[in-house]
């Protein structure tokens, strides 16, 4: 089914590698792609789970041993290339100017924040944040809700001007990284292409993004700690 309106702006990470995937696999296939950076520079190949792993969790998980330009080519895709690292370049801009696209599936490079150059197109971006807002927002959130209350959770919003505090569309929660597994490149990725998915499906079921109320600004987190990040991990390795 091909998502008539929809622009898929993706940067070569292994998020946009699990996107691509979730998306193909179910046979949602965006009206186009704008790619951001340089594939041969980029787009690797990355071998980071096995069987063992996989077994624990019943969400989609990507092969990152695919990369976003071969998931792109085997798909069809209509993609163009921007060539360029930052979102708010001015070529980005006039490519999606281009498109005129009626939403964004918004998965750039990490730490990058969307500017009113692009906000100001008047055209929805679609986020997944890895973390129940309002509760955690900023970065590096599903480390913190594993750590606070051994889960974690995605939310889908649309941008604003402001972190974290655009409309939400949806929230989902999620059990705590499975023993062993890449938590930064696979499941992270995962359970955010696992609430798109979802999202895009009741989109296509009731033709609008639904607006779930929150309550509170966000709490906001920063890069967390490596001694912090350590503690979260080998506590997993303890799980049984």
């Amino acid at each position: 089914m091909i998502l008539n309106g929809f622009l898929f702006l993706a940067a070569y990470t292994s998020r946009s590698q699990a996107y691509a995937q979730i998306l193909h696999r179910n046979g949602l296939e965006p009206e186009n792609v704008l790619l951001l950076g340089n594939p041969l520079k980029d787009d690797s190949k990355m071998i980071l789970y096995g069987e063992d792993d996989a077994a624990e969790v019943s969400i989609f998980l990507p092969d990152l041993s695919e990369t976003l330009t071969e998931t792109c080519e085997r798909a069809g895709w209509a993609v163009e290339r921007a060539g360029q690292n930052d979102v708010n370049h001015s070529d980005v801009i006039e490519r999606i100017k281009k498109n005129r696209p009626r939403f964004v599936i918004y998965s750039g490079f990490g730490g990058q924040i969307v500017k009113s150059g692009l906000l100001d197109l008047d055209i929805p971006f679609l986020h997944m944040h890895s973390g129940w807002l309002p509760e955690f927002g900023g970065s590096t959130t599903l480390y913190y809700s594993w750590l606070r209350e051994n889960s974690a959770a995605v939310t889908a919003f649309i941008l604003d001007p402001k972190i974290d505090e655009g409309p939400v569309i949806a929230r989902r929660r999620y059990p705590a990284p499975p023993k062993g597994i890449d938590v930064d490149h696979l499941y992270d990725g995962a359970i955010r292409a696992d609430t798109l998915l979802h999202v895009l499906k009741d989109f296509i079921a009731d033709g609008a993004f639904p607006t779930v109320s929150r309550d509170g600004e966000p709490e906001i987190y920063y890069v967390i700690h490596p001694v912090l990040k350590h503690l979260a991990l080998i506590s997993r390795e303890g799980a049984a």
